[in-house]
């Protein structure tokens, strides 16, 4: 980030009662993170397994930044791994290993897809990162999900079409850099889907 553009590190209130939360997860053609997906197969790195119908990917990577633009100008987010912890948490507390939708469309919520192993990077645990993800920060938040709904799979995730996961959410802001006040509500509209 030598450009100087302002950091927003986003926060979450750990209360069940705040609303700041991931509260769904966007399969998408490109996330923010740009890391896509893997789907477990012999030798590739995508490609569909029609047996099993999982997906591995990333839905938060620690300390990246994550670039964002609105008219008002640009700048940066970023969650840490103490605040990816506390999302994660709150996400499996709350229940929502099902929330998926197509493309952060609200009208797309998807049936028969569901989370059914979470980790998070932490080589103080012993937790490391598989094979197609070595080098992610520690801290990062990784999924794998089941795909049981067979038009969802074949129309979208063995076509390619979709190919990563995109985090949902509301969060609270803590600033850095020369980022103004008045910026705060534009960035909240933006910073949803991530």
């Amino acid at each position: 980030m030598t450009n100087k553009l302002p950091v927003y590190k986003l926060r979450i209130k750990e209360t069940d009662t705040d609303t700041s939360e991931v509260s769904y997860v966007a399969m998408v053609d490109e996330g923010a993170i740009l890391l896509d997906w893997v789907t477990f197969s012999k030798q590739a790195r995508f490609s569909a397994d029609k047996d099993r119908r999982l997906i591995m990917g990333a839905l938060m990577v620690a300390d990246m930044p994550i670039y964002r633009r609105t008219d008002k100008g640009e700048f940066y987010v970023v969650f840490d791994k103490e605040e990816i912890m506390k999302i994660a948490q709150k996400f499996f507390r709350k229940g929502y290993v099902s929330n998926f939708n197509l493309m952060h469309d609200s009208d797309k919520k998807t049936e028969g897809v569901y989370v059914i192993e979470s980790f998070i990077v932490d080589s103080s645990r012993g937790v490391s990162p598989p094979k197609a993800f070595e080098g992610i920060s520690e801290g990062s938040w990784l999924v794998t999900v089941k795909v049981d709904n067979e038009a969802l799979w074949n129309d979208y995730i063995k076509t390619g079409e979709l190919k990563g996961f995109s985090v949902e959410g509301m969060f609270d802001f803590e600033m850095d850099g020369e980022a103004k006040p008045d910026d705060l509500e534009e960035i909240m509209n933006i910073v949803r889907g991530i």
